[in-house]
């Protein structure tokens, strides 16, 4: 006990001391501590909102990535949809136009059916008739009322044009028996003759009588030299005419030997003739066209099965004024107008 103090302050002295010697509360520890605290609860915070946020995004994401995943397989959907109504549309339109297609082939079809049919004439080649000879034999004793119209000596630059353009416009076909070597200088016109449906026959090459008929083998080269000039001018060597007519006529005059010998040679081969039983008289340069209307009338005389000679040559005008008037006497008069296809068929 200290000095001065009783019992109750020497009590109170070491409860004081006590208190002294107790620790006192560090008021700045205290803050710092719970200012830590604080801090460590808000970090803790903080990083749960965090956490959350990144969740919450990463849902979002996933959520919106998902959508999005459903959004792309409906527009692949959609895209897919797209490409079959597309590609649909274009089976529709290739069906379609292949359908506009056949129809303009069906008609194309037809009209080229058709437009055979009508040309048919046209792609005929005459076909070898052992009996040809004696068929056109017969043709001058019929009774059938038949024509058989029948031009000379071509073809020519002006005359054989005119002539076939009647004929065209007509619509009649005839007979040319062609001169080799008028072929040789007017082939187009030839082949027109062809491509029309007219019957082309042989008249030899040259038309010059001492040159053809010096012997039975100048005659038949004269038909093969005109032959060849046919082939040549259709080009087409399948092209026989197997149809002679001799110039002047297949019998009569000075070379009527010469003549007969021929027609047995060409016979032999398989190659028939013909002459005539009217005619317009056109070879006369001279001749009107009222003349030659009259001549024929006249070398008809009642016969019913007629070939008519005439010429186209380049001095036959009058042939080609005459011959509208020509077709049109035998059509009034019921005729049908014959070709050597007839024969040769």
């Amino acid at each position: 006990m200290l000095y001065g103090m009783d019992d109750e302050e020497e009590y109170d002295y070491e409860d004081n001391l006590s208190l002294m010697n107790k620790p006192k509360l560090n008021i700045k520890k205290v803050i710092i501590v719970v200012a830590i605290i604080l801090a460590g609860i808000l970090i803790i915070f903080s990083s749960f909102s965090v956490s959350y946020k990144i969740m919450n995004k990463s849902n979002e994401n996933n959520f919106s990535m998902i959508n999005n995943e459903e959004n792309l397989d409906n527009n692949e959907v959609i895209d897919r949809e797209d490409e079959v109504e597309i590609e649909q549309d274009k089976l529709a339109i290739i069906q379609n136009n292949n359908k506009k297609d056949e129809k303009v082939y069906e008609g194309n079809h037809v009209q080229i059916a058709e437009h055979n049919v009508e040309n048919l004439e046209v792609k005929m080649v005459p076909v070898y008739n052992p009996d040809g000879h004696q068929i056109i034999k017969d043709i001058y004793t019929s009774e059938e009322k038949q024509v058989y119209l029948t031009f000379d000596d071509g073809p020519s630059k002006d005359i054989t044009p005119q002539i076939l353009d009647i004929l065209k416009e007509s619509d009649v076909k005839a007979t040319f028996f062609v001169l080799g070597a008028r072929v040789d200088l007017y082939p187009s016109t030839l082949k027109r003759e062809y491509d029309e449906g007219h019957y082309i026959a042989n008249h030899g090459y040259s038309h010059i009588y001492s040159q053809i008929y010096q012997n039975i083998d100048t005659v038949f080269q004269e038909y093969n030299d005109c032959e060849v000039s046919i082939k040549r001018a259709l080009n087409n060597e399948d092209y026989n005419s197997y149809l002679f007519r001799f110039p002047g006529g297949s019998s009569g005059g000075r070379y009527s030997s010469v003549k007969a010998e021929a027609r047995e040679l060409l016979l032999s081969r398989g190659i028939a003739f013909t002459n005539w039983n009217c005619l317009t008289g056109d070879a006369e340069n001279k001749k009107t066209k009222e003349a030659c209307m009259e001549e024929m009338i006249n070398t008809r005389a009642g016969q019913n099965s007629i070939v008519l000679l005439m010429h186209d040559a380049n001095d036959k005008q009058q042939t080609v004024d005459a011959l509208p008037e020509i077709i049109q006497y035998y059509k009034n008069e019921g005729y049908t107008f014959k070709t050597f296809y007839e024969v040769f068929k």
